[in-house]
C-alpha cells in the first residue's frame, strides 16, 4: 500500500508540474506576443493598434544638391539617395519616432558622382542640402501641413572681388568625402513604443560573437525564404510589426497592402533568392541596432539588406526586393539566445 501511494504521489505532482509548466508557457506566449503568421497578420495587428483624436504624422522631405545623402533619426534609418537626383520627395519617419519629445535627425551627405560635379570625388563647396521637417493628421486628409523644423548646412564666408570685399557663402565641409551633422526637433505623438530603448549596447559585446549570431540570423531567414516557409518568417515579426504599424496608424486596407510585400517572395513565381555575400555588420540605434547591408557602391544595392532576391514584374522587367531586418539584443538576454526583430 505504501507503494502504491508513493506512486500515485509521484503521479499526481508529475500533473501539476505539468499543468504549471503548460501555464508558465501560455503566459510566456502572452507576454511575448501572439505568434503571428502570414494568416492572422491583418486581423492581428488590427487588435493591437490603437486609434485617436489625431494622429500625427511626421514626414521629412530632403532639397539636395551636388549631393547624395542618407538621413537617420535618433540613429535609424528613414532615407537615403544613391541615384542623384534633386528630386523633394517626403519620407514619413515615424517608425524611428518612439515617443513624444525631442528627437535627432541626422544627414550623412557624400559627393556627387564626378560627371555632375567639377570637385572630383570630394564635396563641392557649393553643395547644399535642406531638410524640411513637417506633420500632418493622418485622421484628416484634407489637413494643411504643419511645419516643424527646417535645417540647412552650415556655410562660411569666402571673400571674393578684386578688393576682397563680397562675400560668397560656402559649405563649410567643402573638400571632404564625408560630412555628417545631427539636429533636433520637438515630435508629439499619442503612442508610446518601446522599440530598441531598452536593448543592449552592442558595441560593448564580444564583436565577432555578435557578427556571428547576427549572419546566423540572416542565413537562417535566407533559408525560410529559399524554403517558401512564410508562417515562419511571420513569426518573427510581432513585436516589429506591433510598433510600426501602430505608429503609422494602420487600417485594414494598409495592413493588406504589408501583407502583401511581405508575401512578394512566396506568391511571385519567378521570385529568385541571392547569395548572402559581400556584406557589411552596420551599428545603429546609438549602438544597440545591427544589420547586415551590402558593400556594394552600386547606387541600386548600396546599403541595402544582405538579405535580397529578384523577380520580373509584369512588364518583364527585374526587380529587387529586399528584405530588411534590425536586430536588437533586449535587456537581461543572452547573445547565444539570439538576437529579435525590433525594425
Amino acid at each position: 500500500m505504501k507503494n502504491i501511494s508513493l506512486v500515485l504521489y509521484v503521479m499526481i505532482m508529475s500533473i501539476i508540474s505539468c499543468s504549471q509548466t503548460d501555464k508558465t508557457k501560455q503566459t510566456e506566449t502572452k507576454n511575448n506576443g501572439p505568434i503571428l503568421t502570414a494568416g492572422n497578420y491583418i486581423p492581428t495587428m488590427l487588435t493591437e493598434i490603437k486609434h485617436f483624436p489625431k494622429e500625427p504624422v511626421y514626414q521629412v522631405y530632403v532639397k539636395n544638391s551636388l549631393c547624395l545623402y542618407e538621413v537617420l533619426v535618433n540613429d535609424y534609418p528613414v532615407a537615403k539617395s544613391f541615384n542623384y537626383s534633386q528630386e523633394m520627395t517626403p519620407y514619413s519617419i515615424n517608425s524611428a519616432i518612439l515617443h513624444s519629445g525631442k528627437q535627432k535627425i541626422t544627414l550623412r551627405i557624400y559627393p556627387t558622382p564626378e560627371e555632375y560635379s567639377r570637385s572630383g570625388d570630394v564635396l563641392s563647396p557649393n553643395t547644399s542640402c535642406k531638410l524640411e521637417v513637417e506633420s500632418v493628421d493622418n485622421k484628416d486628409p484634407n489637413y494643411p501641413a504643419t511645419p516643424v523644423a527646417e535645417f540647412k548646412l552650415p556655410t562660411k564666408i569666402r571673400m571674393a572681388g578684386q578688393n576682397k570685399d563680397v562675400g560668397i557663402p560656402e559649405f563649410e565641409g567643402e573638400a571632404k568625402k564625408y560630412y555628417e551633422i545631427t539636429y533636433e526637433f520637438e515630435a508629439e505623438v499619442p503612442y508610446k513604443n518601446e522599440g530598441w530603448s531598452k536593448g543592449q549596447d552592442l558595441n560593448k559585446l564580444d564583436r565577432k560573437k555578435l557578427e556571428e549570431v547576427t549572419l546566423k540570423f540572416y542565413q537562417n531567414q535566407w533559408s525560410l525564404y529559399n524554403d517558401k516557409n512564410a508562417d515562419t518568417v511571420f513569426s518573427f515579426l510581432f513585436q516589429k510589426e506591433k510598433e510600426t504599424t501602430q505608429a503609422s496608424y494602420n487600417n485594414e486596407k494598409e495592413l493588406l497592402k504589408i501583407k502583401d510585400a511581405y508575401m512578394k517572395p512566396f506568391t511571385i513565381g519567378s521570385f529568385v533568392l541571392e547569395p548572402i555575400q559581400d556584406y557589411d555588420f552596420k551599428i545603429f540605434g546609438d549602438g544597440k541596432l545591427i544589420s547586415l547591408q551590402q558593400k556594394s557602391s552600386d547606387p541600386r544595392l548600396r546599403s541595402n539588406s544582405a538579405l535580397w532576391g529578384k523577380y520580373k514584374n509584369e512588364n518583364g522587367s527585374t526587380v529587387a526586393n529586399f528584405r530588411n531586418y534590425y536586430l536588437y539584443l533586449p535587456e537581461g538576454k543572452k547573445l547565444e539566445d539570439g538576437l529579435e526583430v525590433i525594425r
